[in-house]
């Protein structure tokens, strides 16, 4: 009797184990290396990369992830309203870019870090929000989201073989993009509080948008465009063409460029201008 109590309480003791490494005490969802080797983060994820987030809810890192090669996605969300907390761990490819221009070991891969896209003819997840860590090392996106009111909030995307952030109808906050090798580096409506650097490309706001003390430095290209949208009290040093390229329509307002390779400020049009320096 005693030995079959002991067996029972192996098995309890076993089950309390594995529960705890999958939730947290406040039922968030946990993902380490071993989840995303075993599987059934979610119903639909199997063994391997990418995670499969396919069930609405939060989700935090309790360990930084690895992929294998440039063309495998670390994390994959299919459904609406989720929140992927990195936790202040990293998400990690094996890719390595330098500056002055950006060149990376692999350029334009498959692999993304974050994903969050509907397939062809099918919307794209909507209301998903990525926070606090860093994503490096992958051979496409850092992250790309493309649905409504996506956020990405105090995220480094750095050395990754495509663009650093891109989010559709959605927000990049206080978040960090550097040596990201193709496009513009970091992409939204609303962007604020961000950093680029070292990138092809700095910050492309989308139609609508807009741009709030940012900081775009010694990109090869462009420091900040801003497309019909709104772009103040931005700053734009060092780039290899333009500082700041307003799309009129549009407002440019308390905005400081200096030293960049061709222009410090363009606009296409009558955008309304002021007090910015130059």
């Amino acid at each position: 009797m005693f030995v079959n109590l002991s067996r029972q309480f192996l098995r309890i003791s076993v089950i309390a184990m594995l529960c705890q490494s999958i939730y947290a005490a406040d039922g968030v969802v946990l993902i380490d290396q071993r989840a995303a080797a075993s599987g059934k983060v979610t119903v639909a994820d199997t063994p391997g990369f990418p995670v499969t987030i396919s069930e609405s809810g939060s989700y935090r890192l309790s360990g930084n992830l690895r992929v294998p090669d440039a063309a495998t996605t670390a994390i994959e969300i299919t459904v609406d309203n989720v929140t992927l907390d990195l936790g202040g761990f990293s998400i990690i490819g094996p890719n390595t870019c330098t500056p002055n221009p950006v060149q990376c070991t692999f350029s334009g891969a498959a692999g993304i870090g974050v994903k969050a896209i509907g397939p062809v003819g099918v919307a794209s997840p909507d209301n998903v929000r990525v926070q606090n860590g860093t994503v490096r090392g992958m051979g496409g996106h850092g992250v790309r989201m493309l649905g409504n009111g996506t956020v990405v909030e105090r995220v480094h995307s750095v050395s990754n073989g495509g663009p650093g952030i891109v989010v559709g109808e959605g927000s990049v906050i206080d978040s960090i993009v550097s040596l990201n090798a193709s496009g513009a580096a970091l992409v939204g409506t609303i962007v604020r509080g961000c950093i680029a650097t070292n990138n092809v490309f700095g910050i492309l706001v989308r139609p609508g948008g807009v741009a709030i003390v940012n900081v775009a430095a010694f990109n090869a290209a462009g420091g900040i465009s801003v497309n019909q949208a709104t772009a103040a009290n931005n700053t734009a040093n060092n780039n290899g063409d333009y500082g700041i390229d307003g799309a009129c329509p549009g407002v440019l307002v308390g905005n400081t460029a200096h030293n960049n390779g061709t222009i410090n400020i363009k606009t296409n049009g009558q955008c309304t201008l002021a007090n910015n320096n130059p």
